[in-house]
């Protein structure tokens, strides 16, 4: 574990130094550090500016891929594939299908794509995931109208590789979410993020999982952690491991050690060493051989699309703000 969180601090330091005047929030850098970490792939920064700038030669004059954005799908494109340049153009393609279906443009949508790029979806699934992500995306923004935004495209496309009819889906949602809500988790977009991450888990026992959940939430606070509704997608990864698997005093030690690396960035410190904990649970546990692994792994790249998305809405509002003065 200490050298996954060595690696981890070496590569965003890595990072922070060659690419701080192309990306000041050190927010998007620790993203695109953990992914080459869990990912176990060596960070090169010059293919990863030359991915970067493909995307943005690719982009309109005011897509999202001009910006910040196209340095963390850059990251996702060279952790994911051998040969990401020859991607770019996939995604671009993906993006006007999504964009065709009803998707809005944004960054969201071409995190969605990049969702289908890297779950190796071939050219004829492709049009039949995109229609069946629409659909559960719909679905969730029926029962939950105003929570339910642009921001849950990825996790609706990731959805949407899951068995059971998009009907099914949303109805074990509303069940965690409802449920959830009664063993004191607060009602609103975190929570019904957590109830989509426990909808990936495949889990015929649901009550357990519910269960499981308001464990690790009183576990957190055990290690003096205060389980905030921003947290509540990390708790939903933990609930999905055997609990026997769950070692908070780890988890908190690695929190407090990037406390000390990184400055001025608790929130996505405790995130990224639940991240980096599962990541070693999943290497090194018998859970490997199967099929948690899979579903885990699943659920880590939707929680890497959502703290992206997370990030991104912040800078953007940061830009919003600055050019408004």
């Amino acid at each position: 574990m200490q050298y996954k969180l060595s690696e981890y601090i070496r590569i965003y330091e890595e990072l922070k130094n060659k690419m701080k005047w192309k990306v000041s929030d050190k927010g998007i850098l620790m993203m695109i550090a953990s992914q080459y970490m869990i990912n176990r792939k060596e960070l090169r920064i010059e293919r990863l500016l030359d991915i970067a700038d493909k995307l943005k030669g690719n982009a309109g004059m005011f897509s999202s891929m001009r910006s910040y954005p196209r340095f963390t799908t850059a990251a996702m494109l060279d952790v994911h594939f051998d040969n990401p340049e020859e991607q770019v153009e996939a995604l671009f393609d993906l993006y006007g299908q999504m964009k065709h279906a009803g998707f809005k443009s944004g960054t969201f949508t071409y995190l969605a794509a990049t969702v289908i790029i890297t779950n190796g979806a071939n050219t004829t699934n492709q049009a039949s995931i995109i229609s069946r992500s629409k659909k559960i995306y719909d679905l969730m923004k029926k029962e939950h109208m105003f929570l339910t935004s642009q921001d849950d495209y990825p996790l609706a496309t990731l959805l949407a590789y899951e068995d059971g009819t998009a009907e099914e889906l949303i109805e074990r949602m509303e069940m965690y979410y409802n449920s959830l809500h009664e063993h004191q988790f607060s009602k609103g977009n975190e929570l019904q993020f957590l109830s989509h991450i426990l909808s990936l888990g495949r889990s015929e026992n649901k009550s357990s999982l519910v269960n499981h959940s308001v464990r690790v939430y009183d576990a957190f606070a055990e290690v003096s952690i205060k389980p905030k509704k921003m947290y509540y997608p990390v708790i939903g990864m933990l609930a999905l491991l055997p609990y026997e698997e769950l070692d908070m005093a780890m988890i908190s030690h690695i929190y407090q050690e990037l406390n000390r690396e990184i400055k001025w960035q608790k929130d996505i410190n405790l995130i990224m060493a639940v991240n980096l904990f599962t990541s070693e649970i999943l290497t090194h546990s018998s859970l490997a051989e199967t099929s948690m692994y899979t579903t885990m792994e699943t659920i880590m790249q939707a929680q890497q699309a959502a703290m992206m998305a997370a990030v991104t809405a912040t800078t953007a509002a940061a830009a919003a703000s600055n050019s408004g003065n």
